[in-house]
């Protein structure tokens, strides 16, 4: 069905030697804009992290690994331990009476981030000795300081086996 108005619109622009014209109004290219606006703000949350949300995923890496040491000690029944490095987390397995790397779980360390101090059961420790786990579940309190983008933050263990990040 053809609409009636609309055909005389055209007829009438054909009779004055016009073309009809088509556009958008500009509610339409409002909306379209604000739309685009809405996208572009919550994307740019997503692409810019503040130094904040990188100091927790940074600092939350390192908490993993650690657990990860922790967890392979413990269901693995041999002494697993991790050291830090300029630029990587090493996990290190006691087998006979040696340690030897675990390559398949060396964690890399952006740039951003910085070991500054390990201390076990309150005494500090040098950061190149390593933060050994026991296959027997009792642990160590440690607490490992970073600082990622000049922010402090420390990954904590407890007697309890449980690891923590605190800002």
């Amino acid at each position: 069905m053809e609409n009636r108005g609309q055909t005389t619109f055209f007829r009438r622009a054909e009779k004055r030697g016009l073309s009809p014209v088509f556009g958008f109004t500009l509610i339409e290219v409002l909306v379209v804009v604000a739309i685009a606006g809405i996208v572009v703000a919550l994307a740019a949350v997503n692409l810019f992290p503040s130094d904040v949300e990188v100091g927790r995923r940074e600092s939350g890496r390192v908490a993993l690994a650690i657990e990860q040491a922790r967890d392979a000690a413990w269901f693995g029944g041999r002494p697993t331990a991790v050291t830090f490095e300029t630029s990587h987390l090493r996990q290190w397995t006691l087998t006979g009476n040696a340690w030897q790397p675990d390559a398949a779980h060396d964690e890399a360390l952006p740039q951003s981030l910085a070991v500054t101090a390990l201390s076990v059961d309150g005494q500090p420790v040098a950061l190149k000795e390593r933060l050994v786990f026991l296959p027997d579940g009792l642990g160590i309190p440690f607490r490992v300081a970073l600082e990622v983008r000049g922010l402090p933050w420390t990954v904590e263990g407890d007697a309890a086996g449980a690891v923590t990040v605190v800002q």
